[in-house]
């Protein structure tokens, strides 16, 4: 798994004075936490072709960040029942593409995770992916240890850009939402915590820079992130 644990983002250690830095940090999985982009393309890729549809790349992109179902409904057309087996299909092809070739985490990821844990900060995981797919994941990468909340895109009526998934998991943290801070990767995403009140991280792992102007902070990776720059999000 990759992910450099021994290197930690400078000036963030537990005994420090917390004032200035969020009640609670909510983060994205697939492409925030882990480098799920290409495997969730394939499966998508390859249930869209079942259907007579050819998905490129670009076709793809707008859709980061988007739940499941909303594109099986919206994108592909089906509903009911067919949307239900659509996105059953599309899981097993996720899961094929996991087992053989495992859950990358993003670099120095886990050393910001233990660092935030640390300073005694709670921590949720907001994903606009289903239960199934969300759980698998965190099996795989060996993360869910570090999140005292889950919230998937399944528990909320409208998924990102819209607010609903940070507003429940702050909800489920009893923080006010002006407290969290949000780490994401995709546009709906940075949108869907603005939306919700809450200052935002963008990490350039799916997107360039320019499309994440949005956020009150743009990093390239995790070792971008310290106890001072944090606090800066909340000044």
């Amino acid at each position: 798994m990759k992910g450099d644990k021994s290197t930690e983002p400078s000036g963030m250690t537990g005994d420090r004075d917390r004032t200035g830095l969020p009640a609670a940090v909510i983060f994205d999985m697939d492409g925030t936490l882990v480098e799920t982009t290409e495997g969730d393309f394939l499966a998508w890729n390859k249930l869209f072709l079942e259907y007579g549809r050819d998905l490129t790349f670009a076709d793809y992109f707008p859709l980061l960040g988007k739940k499941s179902v909303d594109v099986v409904l919206h994108v592909l057309g089906l509903e009911g029942e067919e949307a239900q087996v659509a996105m059953h299909r599309k899981m097993e092809y996720f899961e094929e593409i996991v087992r053989k070739n495992g859950i990358v985490t993003l670099p120095f990821v886990e050393a910001f995770l233990q660092e935030i844990q640390g300073l005694r900060i709670p921590i949720a995981l907001a994903t606009s992916s289903r239960t199934m797919k969300m759980k698998l994941v965190m099996k795989e990468s060996g993360l869910a240890k570090y999140f005292s909340v889950f919230v998937t895109g399944e528990e909320v009526e409208r998924g990102k850009p819209n607010p609903d998934i940070f507003l429940l998991a702050a909800e489920r943290l009893n923080v006010p939402p002006d407290h969290c801070l949000v780490l994401e990767d995709a546009v709906n995403g940075v949108a869907a915590a603005k939306a919700a009140g809450m200052k935002c991280v963008a990490i350039t792992s799916t997107h360039q820079n320019a499309d994440l102007v949005n956020a009150d902070l743009v990093i390239n990776d995790f070792s971008a992130l310290n106890y001072e720059v944090i606090a800066n999000c909340f000044h």
